[in-house]
């Protein structure tokens, strides 16, 4: 009995170092055999991130996909916008008459663009007395450049305009009837009732002109109606006023003949120059237009 206690005593220990030894060892085993049979190949993982368009071989004969992406075609300019390849037409109702328009691209941003204007009204009004039944006749050709700075709708355009633009007109003053001329006042006479023409004309035949507005004649994208709108003005000059009268009329100091009184006629001749002193004020011609235009 001594002797087998002596004998388990030597045995424990060394029972005992074999179990940490192999307790030790079980985790890299363990790792080991995970990374042996657990394990995913590289390629798997590449294959399930490729596009599966076209097969292709792999290092270990695997099969993964490719997709070859299609050589990218050359931009091609739009035919609307090629220098003077297509044009517009426009009809167009503003403060120079009817108008017609024509437009044609120049670049991406720039249009050409000519009109013709052509309208003819009555116009009936009264002046310190004096009735003026004038009839004014609008003519004008203007041709701008309009730049689309956004390139949407919003332009400015410079250019110039030809105007040719008039008005003619009968005067007349009731018979017995007052009126004045440079504060002097006058009764018409019943017998010989005063009567005369006035006219205006523009001192520029040709004005610069700068306009603004939204819309475009040939839209960049493909559609073929527009609805422009403008408003700007033209540098035509302070318009003057002639006026010319016969007759007689009568003051407190009796009766005289426009043509043969001197006195009278300074009257006159001063009432049109404070007129045409009032009309230096407005130098320019507005413009304020709405039409619409369909690109062929």
């Amino acid at each position: 009995m001594l002797a087998l206690k002596y004998f388990a005593a030597a045995i424990l220990p060394l029972v005992f170092l074999s179990s940490a030894s192999a307790q030790d060892q079980l985790p890299e085993n363990a790792a080991r055999l995970v990374n042996a049979e657990f394990k995913l190949p590289s390629l798997a993982v590449a294959s399930f991130a490729m596009d599966a368009t076209a097969p292709v071989a792999g290092p270990s004969g695997g099969a993964g996909y490719v997709r070859v992406a299609p050589a990218p075609r050359a931009a091609k300019e739009s035919p609307s916008i090629r220098p003077f390849h297509s044009v517009a037409v426009g009809f167009v109702a503003n403060t120079l008459g009817a108008s017609v328009e024509f437009a044609t691209p120049v670049s991406r941003s720039l249009n050409l663009r000519s009109s013709l204007n052509v309208f003819a009204f009555d116009y009936p009004f009264t002046l310190d007395g004096v009735n003026y039944d004038a009839r004014l006749h609008l003519k004008s050709t203007g041709t701008v450049l309009d730049w689309f700075p956004l390139h949407g709708g919003f332009h400015i355009s410079p250019g110039f305009l030809c105007v040719k633009n008039s008005m003619a007109a009968d005067a007349s003053v009731g018979a017995g009837m007052p009126f004045s001329l440079n504060s002097q006042q006058f009764t018409n006479s019943i017998n010989g009732p005063v009567n005369g023409a006035a006219s205006v004309v523009f001192p520029n035949k040709v004005a610069p002109m700068l306009l603004m507005g939204f819309g475009n004649m040939l839209p960049r994208s493909g559609r073929r109606v527009s609805f422009p709108v403008e408003f700007g003005a033209a540098y035509t000059g302070a318009p003057r006023i002639n006026v010319s009268l016969s007759g007689t009329a009568c003051t407190t100091q009796g009766c005289s003949n426009f043509a043969q009184n001197g006195e009278t006629l300074s009257n006159l001749t001063a009432e049109v120059a404070k007129v045409n002193e009032d009309l230096k004020r407005v130098p320019v011609y507005p413009i304020l237009s709405v039409g619409v235009a369909y690109r062929f």
